[in-house]
């Protein structure tokens, strides 16, 4: 079993977007059983069980990804034994989740977009309302870390 955390900063728009797309291309190929697929936000007001943004939400429905009811949560230290990737969407949910854990002596964290050819930051919709543009890298970012993990695996 392969236990994914998505992280940003409220749980509320960019983390759940990539659960949810991670979820459905692992349904797609027929590996669901193999994976452990979550989200949480490193704000302290993730446990206050905030929906996902409505914005999010309409993002998922226009490009035919299921979801389910979502109530953010925030990592807690205990996440980081527990899973296996941790992938935050900046630099910022990095540095937030290694000060929450205590740090990554495991290598664990990643930003969800280090996995493509094109490193870089997911922008936060919640800050630029351009909820296409984070849709679209999570996409790419989900493609290629799912690619990654199957060729670490030969399955690729």
């Amino acid at each position: 079993m392969i236990k994914v955390l998505f992280v940003c900063l409220g749980n509320i728009c960019r983390s759940p977007m990539a659960e949810f797309v991670f979820k459905q291309m692992v349904e797609e190929r027929g590996l669901s059983e193999r994976f452990e697929i979550d989200s949480a936000g490193t704000n302290y007001d993730c446990d206050e069980r905030n929906f996902m943004h409505y914005s999010a939400r309409e993002m998922l429905k226009s490009m035919h990804v299921p979801f389910e009811e979502h109530y953010s949560r925030r990592i807690r230290p205990n996440d980081y034994t527990y899973y296996d990737y941790i992938l935050a969407m900046d630099d910022s949910n990095i540095e937030d989740i290694q000060s929450l854990v205590g740090g990554d002596t495991e290598h664990k964290i990643h930003r969800l977009l280090d996995f493509t050819s094109n490193p870089r930051n997911i922008r936060d919709p919640w800050y630029t309302g351009n909820f296409d543009e984070s849709y679209w890298d999570i996409v790419e970012g989900c493609q290629a870390f799912l690619e990654h993990l199957l060729k670490e695996n030969n399955d690729g």
